[in-house]
């Protein structure tokens, strides 16, 4: 019997290793730029063509290579950055498989032009799937020149595959844009279809490399951070949580000079901004650690991007104490959470709890910070929360009927259609459903909690049925306080309503009943926006979901977006931040059903529509709203699963009170 196990030949090899380390372009150009930082270039210069499709060089200014070492570099498993298999368990070089370079000219036309500073001419290879197939002498100046022509052009399974010129470009400039992060004393040049987009100094100084990246404004809401203990050594820069971006695109993390996504790192980031983040997003940081090359293993696949920690606690300690010690050593670390005035109103929810004694804000005390009622101490203990957009200026004087003020319709009235200035139409539902019972403080508290824990949409989540005694069901306004909060009474019972919460319930069920596609009206004039390359590129890739949920708009620059149509009730003021919503959540699962969307630029526009804290309504306004919320479907949560209404009992108030 003959055998049936093939030796494969050295061309199949090749393209099977391609398809681990040459991925898209983008991880093309990180191999490559990798050599030349290994080489000790100070300046690389990166262009590219249709997305790296059809044409990227990558040129520096580093030591060269003989032509002995031009033909050997080709050659896989061929490398000068280590010798013995001892030098695995300690490299200080970004590569060292000797994968790249013949992994590349595998699967593209390549060409090699490259020269010491010994040497009066170039070496220069041209190479096809590769196999050399011509060979001279050409002036160049030192360093070395890396072209890479029709990337997958003999693997056709593999460049179907590819992303649109946008994205792959995009892919590119942010996977240079960390490297030139990781090494600031290296001047960075990239060049997209003829246009010079990203270019840095090369002065050693990472601020000024962050500045060149992402502008002036932001390194100005940057802090440094350092950390030195136990052989760790972590530097870098943290933001401000109130400048956030709706990917990890601003998230860098560099071991000993090498871009790494290791799950660990960013959960010690997250953790470390817990509580602090005043708006769904993440805030910009660029972390850079030393450590023991022997404690690290770099070895767990081609990439090289992923890696592993011998004790991985003791980094997440050194990122998480490095970033909360740069945050409120601040001189002002109650503002470092947020760039509006402190909010005058919080929702408060009782806890059948003493309440402490207020701790001194520390670090940790800043991850659940709560602020005490002034009330003698023996009362429950009472949690504070947020209500993000009910804030209002904290010494403003509030006017008699704000509601007038911002030329917002009184509750109650009827909102005739207008056409879109920009200001914040009040529209009410005029269809009723058959009223459902509301839920005690517990229960409502519960029933969120477990919807946050299944990851549940709330308008697919079946509250629980809760019925009340006696005959007695209608609701009577008392009276507001804190022109946030309705007092009402229910046969003997008391009840405290969220009048933001309550509207946003009562908005987001009358949108609901609305036909599938999101009704949108036409701008009198178009908005130009401005969006960053990642959201720009998922706007233009997946119009269609856009269209769906009531925009319409198209390109009028590389990060200008020209806006002609919105969702109905969306003023013009809140364009880019509902895109950006959106945008997050696509970015955060690309996969997401037109639904879940639908629901979340639902409850995008009731939220922002909707009456806000120190609204001050009248007590049949107070009345209509009560009516209106108790015939939704879940008169209880909003949107976005706060709780609306908390009912005290009369037998929960006499415990207050101590007289049980």
């Amino acid at each position: 019997m003959s055998s049936i196990i093939n030796i494969l030949d050295e061309a199949t090899r090749n393209k099977i290793a391609a398809g681990e380390v040459v991925e898209r372009p983008s991880s093309c150009i990180k191999e490559l730029i990798e050599n030349a930082i290994d080489a000790g270039a100070k300046a690389i210069d990166v262009e590219i063509a249709d997305g790296g499709q059809s044409y990227m060089r990558v040129t520096d200014d580093g030591c060269g290579m003989s032509a002995e070492d031009a033909h050997k570099c080709i050659i896989r498993h061929a490398t000068s950055k280590i010798s013995s298999v001892e030098d695995i368990f300690a490299i200080s070089s970004l590569g060292f498989r000797g994968e790249a370079v013949p992994s590349i000219a595998a699967v593209s036309h390549m060409q090699i032009t490259t020269r010491r500073s010994d040497d009066e001419f170039a070496t220069h290879l041209l190479l096809d799937g590769g196999v050399i197939t011509a060979e001279d002498q050409v002036g160049a100046p030192v360093g070395t020149t890396m072209e890479v022509s029709d990337l997958f052009y003999n693997t056709p399974a593999r460049r179907k595959f590819l992303k649109s010129e946008r994205t792959e470009s995009s892919k590119i400039s942010e996977m240079l844009t960390k490297l030139a992060l990781a090494e600031p004393a290296i001047a960075f040049t990239f060049t997209n279809n003829g246009r010079t987009t990203v270019h840095t100094g090369g002065s050693g100084e990472l601020k000024e490399t962050i500045a060149n990246l992402y502008g002036a404004s932001l390194a100005k809401e940057i802090f440094p951070i350092s950390y030195d203990d136990n052989g760790i050594l972590i530097e870098g820069y943290v933001g401000k949580p109130s400048v956030l971006k709706s990917t990890r695109a601003w998230q860098t993390c560099i071991v000993n000079q090498r871009i790494v996504h290791n799950p660990l790192m960013f959960k010690a980031i997250e953790n470390a901004y817990h509580a602090m983040l005043p708006k769904s997003g993440y805030p910009f940081v660029m972390l850079h650690a030393h450590v023991d090359p022997a404690t690290i293993d770099v070895n767990v696949h081609p990439s090289k991007t992923e890696i592993k920690f011998a004790d991985e606690q003791a980094m997440y300690r050194a990122i998480y104490h490095s970033i909360v010690t740069a945050l409120v050593a601040q001189e002002k670390p109650e503002r470092i959470a947020t760039n509006v005035e402190l909010p005058a109103y919080k929702i408060a929810r009782i806890e059948e709890k003493e309440q402490p004694a207020a701790p001194k804000k520390t670090a940790a005390a800043m991850e659940n910070a709560a602020l005490p009622f002034d009330t003698p101490s023996e009362l429950p203990k009472a949690s504070l929360h947020l209500e993000q957009g009910a804030v209002q200026e904290q010494h403003r004087a509030i006017p008699l009927n704000p509601l007038q003020e911002r030329n917002v319709p009184a509750y109650g009235s009827e909102v005739p259609p207008v056409q879109h200035t920009g200001q914040r139409p009040v529209s009410l539902p005029s269809e009723r459903n058959t009223a459902q019972p509301m839920a005690t403080a517990a229960q409502t508290a519960a029933f969120s909690q477990a919807l946050a824990a299944q990851d549940v949409p709330l308008s697919s989540a079946k509250p629980p049925v809760i019925t009340f005694d006696g005959d007695e069901d209608v609701f009577i306004p008392l009276g507001e306080v804190a022109d946030c909060f309705i007092i009402a009474k229910k046969g003997q019972d008391l009840y405290i309503v969220d009048q933001h919460a309550a509207h946003e319930r009562i908005r987001y069920d009358t949108f609901c009943k609305r036909v599938e596609k999101m009704p949108s009206q036409q701008l009198l004039t178009a908005e130009f926006i401005e969006v960053d390359g990642d959201d720009m590129t998922l706007l233009l890739e997946r119009r269609d979901v856009f269209e769906d949920l009531g925009y319409t708009y198209s390109e009028a620059g590389p990060t200008t977006l020209r806006v002609e149509e919105v969702p109905c009730d969306l003023q013009t003021s809140d364009i880019a931040d509902s895109l950006k919503d959106i945008c997050q959540a696509l970015h955060e699962n690309n996969g997401l059903d037109k639904a879940t969307l639908r629901h979340r630029s639902l409850a995008y526009l009731s939220c922002h529509g909707a009456i806000k804290a120190g609204d001050t309504l009248n007590i049949r306004q107070m009345k209509q709203l009560l009516e209106d919320l108790f015939h939704t479907e879940k008169p209880y949560v909003c949107p976005h699963g706060r709780p609306i209404i908390v009912r005290f009992t009369p037998d929960e108030l006499a415990k207050l009170f101590k007289r049980t």
